[in-house]
């Protein structure tokens, strides 16, 4: 692969696919240059920035619609859905690169199935979404082109399907539908509210691309296939070493595996004391208003700037003079329930001095070691005394719980040394996922830097 000034470099292609091949190349993108809505109707230039040096030559100019044969998918029918079957793929469905996993999904049956043949997902087809979320955003975005790995179901209403046709690889293709200078055509086209955008299939198949020859498309794509499953491989690993800590974490503070102390003996039994026996509760409102830096808590995220974490300020920036004042390292607990957590998280505040709703409950503790405690509140351990104080009322995505009956909340208190062994160990495992997290990310800016210099 070459940028202009190493286009004779023979050592490129024999290390293109490899990890060092992906590290010399990333040197090569620091430059990335960042495409305006205007330089999207230029002209398609005819050679990449970025090219494996055995290939010369211009790319031929051409539209999407040129090049592709599509089918618009159905609109099938609620009643004719069942708990299990053939799935059938909805924009829901569609996460920024891929098909979920994990969501709530819908089947037809079988019999019903073979009536719609026409529709079924197969392994190197690609989805693009007429009716979405706005362009720029992560999820079921209009417009966003998905690369099928395997038969995956029946297409649903409001998405395409693109089928390989002779000449063009539609695993070429999705790099030129995933690049900056498509999202930005996206922009141009789509049309809708803040809430829901669709584009139409005539604007679509409008957009222009640039195709070379087969050979080089199958290069392209099997270099970017190699990025992908680098990307695969750190992902998994990252979820085992999640997988492991969740468990060891259970185990730990469950008491059902010990350290032992430097002579091999058994540490002291366990206390068990009441959160309010160890913590206070902190309720300073921001009478004055001089705190203006609003925070919330995220299950996932832990406590974030509320203007960061919602893209925008919820709050009234002028009048916080309800909301408690939160220092760092202070606890708070959202009680608000989700699927990553099923009594609301509690988190730690990580940032600096900000304010929060007084919907959340905030404590500060008094024992070291605040590492020991976020850990704790990682566990289940603690679920099961909240649903047995909580008051569910009219709000069942809320716990209701007063501050008495939280306060009285039971925590493990092994001896100061234990602790500082059970947080070493889970804090060296969180920064061995923080570092394969941090993988991931490079790895995906690098394709990033691929997609805009290797495709035109």
């Amino acid at each position: 692969m070459n940028n202009k000034a190493t286009h004779n470099n023979p050592n490129v292609i024999a290390r293109s696919e490899s990890d060092e091949a992906i590290s010399s190349t990333n040197a090569s993108l620091q430059g990335e240059s960042m495409l305006s809505e205007a330089e999207v109707k230029q002209s398609v230039p005819l050679v990449p920035q970025l090219r494996f040096a055995e290939f010369e030559g211009e790319w031929v100019n051409c539209k999407l619609g040129d090049v592709s044969n599509y089918t618009k998918g159905f609109a099938f029918k609620s009643k004719d859905y069942r708990e299990e079957g053939i799935r059938i793929i909805r924009v829901s469905d569609l996460s920024a690169d891929s098909i979920k996993k994990d969501n709530d999904k819908v089947y037809i049956s079988e019999s019903v199935a073979r009536d719609y043949k026409k529709y079924e997902l197969k392994s190197g087809n690609i989805i693009i979404t007429t009716v979405g979320s706005k362009p720029e955003m992560i999820e079921s975005a209009v417009g966003r082109g998905i690369y099928i790995q395997k038969n995956e179901g029946l297409l649903n209403q409001n998405m395409l399907k693109f089928e390989n046709i002779k000449g063009v690889q539609n695993s070429f293709l999705i790099g030129l539908i995933n690049n900056k200078r498509y999202q930005h055509y996206m922009k141009s086209i789509a049309r809708g509210n803040a809430n829901q955008a669709n584009i139409t299939v005539v604007d679509l198949l409008q957009y222009k691309i640039s195709i070379p020859t087969l050979p080089e498309q199958q290069k392209i794509a099997s270099f970017l296939t190699a990025v992908d499953t680098k990307t695969q491989q750190l992902t998994q690993k990252k979820n085992l070493l999640e997988q492991y800590k969740k468990g060891v974490m259970q185990q730990l503070f469950s008491q059902q595996l010990r350290f032992k102390q430097p002579d091999g003996s058994d540490y002291p039994d366990w206390e068990e004391k009441k959160l309010g026996e160890i913590a206070e509760r902190v309720a300073v409102k921001n009478v004055a208003n001089e705190v203006n830096f609003v925070l919330t808590n995220s299950a996932t995220q832990g406590i974030v700037s509320q203007q960061e974490y919602f893209d925008k300020d919820i709050a009234n920036q002028n009048n916080l003079q309800g909301y408690y004042i939160v220092s760092k390292d202070d606890f708070v607990y959202n009680p608000r329930i989700s699927t990553s957590a099923p009594v609301g998280p509690i988190k730690r505040n990580k940032l600096k001095k900000g304010v929060m709703s007084p919907l959340y409950s905030v404590f500060r503790f008094s024992e070291p070691l605040l590492e020991y405690f976020e850990h704790n509140f990682e566990t289940i351990n603690w679920h099961r005394y909240l649903h047995s104080v909580a008051n569910f009322g009219a709000r069942h995505d809320r716990m209701n719980i007063t501050n008495s009956d939280f306060f009285k909340m039971p925590i493990p208190m092994p001896c100061i040394e234990e602790r500082k062994k059970i947080t070493n160990y889970l804090s060296a495992l969180d920064s061995k996922i923080e570092s394969v997290a941090q993988q991931i990310e490079k790895t995906q800016e690098f394709k990033k830097g691929l997609l805009q210099q290797m495709f035109m």
